[in-house]
């Protein structure tokens, strides 16, 4: 898999995933502090992980799909545009901890409350051991206090809504 650069795509502030509503594109919409960064498609699992991929058109008009690739035995979400891979998300050594890696940057995605049912309402964005963001998964809403990639936003909203297939297989078992 080749990573391409992601390129001065980075966004900071308070970035929300809203959903526009409607049958027609976007229908959800990214914007950092209240203007617009991106379009998005239909955000279903389905789509991503076994169908043709969500389609998401930057202001710019560069139009990417997070799509999906296979790491090892996993199903990983990727992100790429005509040129290649621009980034992709993977499990990291514990259920529920992920790994968002590009050309240029690598951040780390793990829960700061407790996993459960309902799941970790509140998320760090890190790199090495710095914060650089909070995510809050049930208001999709990221409070970035240093820019960050496009990509790398796209990707922790995905890996939070949909996982990532089989990551249950790294807990330790009873045996």
């Amino acid at each position: 898999m080749e990573v391409v650069q992601a390129g001065p795509r980075t966004i900071q502030g308070t970035i929300r995933l809203d959903r526009t509503g409607g049958l027609a594109f976007p229908q959800h919409e990214l914007t950092a502090d209240g203007s617009l960064v991106a379009g998005l498609g239909r955000n279903s699992f389905l789509w991503i992980f076994l169908g043709p991929g969500r389609r998401v058109r930057l202001v710019d008009g560069v139009e990417w799909k997070i799509k999906t690739a296979t790491l090892g035995r996993f199903l990983v979400p990727v992100v790429r545009s005509d040129r290649g891979t621009v980034a992709f998300a993977g499990p990291l050594h514990a259920k529920r901890s992920y790994g968002v890696t590009g050309k240029d940057f690598a951040y780390n995605v793990v829960p700061q409350s407790r996993v459960g049912w309902r799941g970790a309402g509140l998320w760090a964005l890190r790199r090495h051991d710095t914060d650089v963001a909070i995510i809050d998964s049930h208001r999709r809403l990221i409070d970035a206090a240093e820019p960050i990639p496009t990509a790398a936003a796209l990707l922790a909203f995905t890996v939070l809504a949909h996982g990532v297939p089989g990551e249950a297989a790294l807990m330790p078992t009873r045996d």
